[in-house]
């Protein structure tokens, strides 16, 4: 901005400097002129000789003072030329290197976020607050290289690691501080996208199935969505019968079932065809999965929706192979609307299906100067999950105000969590987690 005003400012003056310069041409043209007059009455009246010198004296005079005046105006110019050029040297040296590509054809984008809370937790004995990492979306950093040989392919890459110390998912009353940060790959692989023959990926990655019980537009996804377990997912139920802790944690009975997450693989994923897009992946040790997702602007309306079948295979103990879908409408109004659901074979003899429903509605709306507020409140049941006969449910309250200049979010939510096991007596569990997430 300060460059900016200086650019102006001698812009100004160099205007003025003109109009002094085109004064000073007039001027001596009218002293050329009362010359010439002169001199043709010379011979006819020494009287108005006389004048004439009088006339051409107080020019003289004239000329002499706007020369010094454009002296002065010159000199400003010049001391703000050097002053927008000393702001110009000063900015690049403040300013920190812009990332570049080794490869002269590409190019490169860094980005991340951090992402620290607070978490109150109550599980009917006894409370306790911890100092978190909000696993709804982790803190991380990323790399994407990117090179577009022509306007029809493009090839490129993605590193990407997530940094946790104390994540939400994990902290419990017996481990209330992990004195071990976590540390994860996210994304190490590379494609390859052309317009008309689709999209190739090849590395440790979201498989086709990933996220397709997460389609969620109500913006308070950052602190509550259909993955109930990263909010509180470590905190362990009191047990009644025993009036003690029980072994069994939040995260080990509510599941949403969301694909085959991130695995190494290789992924298809299809040009869109008026909205829709469907994938398919291969991931190492047999197993697979394929997706459908869509997206479309209906009238006032906002669609976003996925399904999907994925088999773990050999890379899953416990999972034969499950069906996974979510779908999310917003409108112009600001209300909307999330629904997910899933269903899972369990391999073992004995086991029953586990299955959940979760359903959201919110609203979101601008009633202040700093960004878009949204609220929601939520509900699922996740049942079989970890033992037949289980019956979690879960009830919940999100707010999410986004600091739009800043490039912030702040946000508030609360969960109660409620099982039901056969031969056992569980307390509920209450949580409430506030926080900031920041991005770059």
């Amino acid at each position: 901005m300060k460059k900016v005003a200086h650019e102006q400012q001698i812009k100004e003056v160099e205007m003025g400097l003109t109009g002094w310069r085109s004064r000073l041409k007039i001027l001596w043209f009218v002293a050329l002129a009362c010359g010439l007059s002169a001199f043709s009455a010379y011979g006819a009246d020494q009287e108005a000789l006389e004048r004439l010198e009088k006339i051409i004296r107080q020019q003289q005079a004239q000329i002499e003072a706007q020369q010094q005046t454009l002296e002065q105006l010159q000199g400003q110019v010049e001391a703000l030329k050097g002053q927008t050029a000393k702001a110009t040297v000063k900015a690049a040296t403040d300013s920190p290197a812009a990332v570049k590509a080794g490869n002269s054809k590409g190019s490169v984008k860094i980005y991340g976020q951090v992402n620290k809370a607070v978490l109150y937790s109550n599980d009917g004995d006894d409370d306790n607050v911890y100092l978190v990492d909000n696993d709804n979306s982790s803190t991380r950093v990323g790399l994407e290289g990117t090179i577009e040989p022509n306007d029809k392919y493009a090839i490129g890459t993605r590193i990407e690691v997530e940094y946790q110390t104390n994540p939400s998912n994990l902290v419990n009353q017996d481990d209330r501080r992990l004195e071990d940060a976590t540390f994860e790959k996210r994304h190490l692989d590379l494609w390859v996208d052309g317009n008309t023959i689709g999209k190739f990926s090849l590395g440790w990655g979201s498989t086709a199935s990933d996220h397709s019980s997460e389609v969620d537009l109500s913006g308070t996804s950052v602190v509550g969505y259909s993955d109930i377990a990263s909010m509180a997912g470590g905190q362990l139920f009191y047990d009644n019968n025993s009036d003690s802790l029980s072994g069994t944690r939040i995260g080990s009975v509510f599941s949403n079932m969301d694909g085959l997450s991130r695995q190494e693989r290789i992924r298809y994923d299809t040009p869109d065809f008026n909205g829709f897009v469907g994938s398919t992946s291969y991931i190492s040790d047999g197993g697979g999965d394929f997706a459908v997702r869509y997206s479309a602007l209906i009238d006032a309306f906002k669609l976003a929706a996925a399904a999907a079948y994925a088999n773990p295979g050999s890379t899953s103990d416990t999972i034969d192979d499950q069906l996974s879908a979510s779908i999310s409408v917003l409108h112009d109004s600001g209300f909307n609307g999330t629904f997910a659901m899933g269903t899972r074979d369990h391999k073992g003899a004995g086991r029953d299906d586990g299955a959940y429903f979760y359903t959201k509605f919110g609203y979101r709306g601008r009633w202040c100067p700093l960004g878009v507020t949204s609220l929601s409140a939520d509900y699922g049941r996740y049942s079989d999950i970890s033992t037949n006969g289980d019956d979690a449910d879960v009830m919940g309250f999100q707010m999410v105000q986004d600091l739009q200049t800043w490039g912030t979010e702040a946000y508030l939510g609360y969960r109660f969590h409620k099982l039901d096991r056969n031969g056992e007596n569980y307390d509920n569990i209450n949580a409430v987690m506030t926080g900031m997430r920041v991005k770059f």
